[in-house]
């Protein structure tokens, strides 16, 4: 996984962390990230849910990227995996969006 879409993926932790007052969150790295996810989960079990499901989409499509076995023997299944985990991630993100958008956090 790139460091960008880690840092992506990472800007949403430390948004609802801040926003549910969780101190030095932003000291967390993405490897260490399920710390920060089960103190959200603490305080907001919906907000825990979008958030843990756009980052475990995110973390299933970088490994189908990487699963070179898959595209060298199987190509058509790996595309077609490729393209139902880009909309499960779309979707993921929508949700979470609109949940940060409701709770009035940017």
């Amino acid at each position: 996984m790139t460091e960008e879409t880690k840092t992506h993926l990472m800007q949403n932790v430390y948004k609802l962390a801040n926003h549910y007052g969780i101190p030095n969150a932003t000291l967390v790295s993405f490897k260490k990230r399920n710390l920060l996810l089960e103190l959200i989960n603490t305080k907001n079990e919906t907000a825990f849910k979008f958030l843990n499901d756009f980052i475990e989409a995110s973390i299933k499509l970088d490994r189908i990227e990487n699963d070179k076995e898959k595209q060298t023997k199987k190509p058509e299944h790996w595309n077609a995996e490729i393209v139902t985990t880009k909309n499960i991630i779309e979707k993921a993100e929508e949700k979470l969006i609109k949940f940060l958008t409701s709770e009035g956090i940017n």
